[in-house]
């Protein structure tokens, strides 16, 4: 009798292990993303201020999408002489990167690439629109 409770404990223990751990790779998935997009929102956010005082324009985020591992930043440009739309975008693009593996690794990385996760490999889009009165 003692040997056949022991088997159904190691049953019962091993089903609530399958359990907590399926529970938990698909809670570390969703969590990865909400940091990954707040990293990124800080990352393009760091790199506005740089241009805003630079070349004295305003540039605002507007939207932040997500599509299989590419976020899209829509951006609009007011006033001040701004650089032109490439520069304006790759400015963003390596900030919101670097942030993106900061929050992953954690440091800052010398040079921008996509980040390889076990989920995704994030990669970032600029999309610029411009607002002339």
């Amino acid at each position: 009798m003692r040997g056949q409770s022991s088997a159904e404990m190691l049953i019962l223990v091993g089903a609530i292990l399958v359990a907590v751990a399926s529970l938990l790779y698909s809670g570390a998935g969703s969590n990865e993303m909400a940091v990954v997009m707040s990293a990124v929102r800080a990352g393009a956010e760091n790199s506005i201020v740089a241009l805003d005082i630079e070349y004295g324009c305003a540039i605002d985020i507007e939207q932040l999408d997500f599509d299989a591992g590419t976020i899209t930043i829509h951006v609009t440009v007011r006033g001040g002489p701004p650089p032109d739309n490439q520069s304006i975008s790759d400015n963003i693009r390596v900030g919101a990167l670097k942030h993106i593996y900061n929050a992953v690794v954690g440091f800052l990385p010398e040079t921008a690439e996509p980040v390889k996760t076990s989920h995704y490999t994030y990669d970032v889009a600029v999309e610029v629109t411009r607002v002339t009165k």
